[in-house]
């Protein structure tokens, strides 16, 4: 009986934190990007505003779950140059494949289905 009551109140739980997290990302998907900031230095240090596409400063912008992804590659490392090695190819020798002198083929031998189920 405690098991059953347990089970379903998790079960409410979950449903709500699903519903709860999925109006969120709506939420995150329906907001207006900014076009920039500007950095404006006072007396009091530094103030960035974000600014829209017009120039007319909008509030702060929060990730949005669909560019979230793009910051784990924001910072990766410069991709590797392979250079040509010097010099030339002259001459390619080929080079045959050998089995070991104790290698002993195995005979492979399918299996039936069993008698008895």
């Amino acid at each position: 009986m405690m098991c059953n009551a347990a089970r379903r109140y998790l079960t409410v739980l979950m449903v709500l934190v699903l519903g709860a997290s999925s109006v969120t990302m709506a939420v995150a998907r329906g907001q207006t990007r900014a076009a920039g900031e500007i950095v404006i230095c006072s007396g009091y240090g530094l103030t960035a505003i974000t600014v829209d596409a017009a120039g007319n400063p909008v509030s702060t912008v929060h990730i949005c779950p669909d560019m979230a992804l793009a910051l784990f590659t924001a910072h990766q490392a410069a991709p590797l140059v392979i250079e040509r090695p010097e010099g030339r190819v002259s001459d390619l020798i080929l080079v045959e494949a050998r089995l070991p002198e104790s290698w002993i083929p195995v005979e492979l031998h399918a299996r039936g289905p069993p008698r008895l189920i």
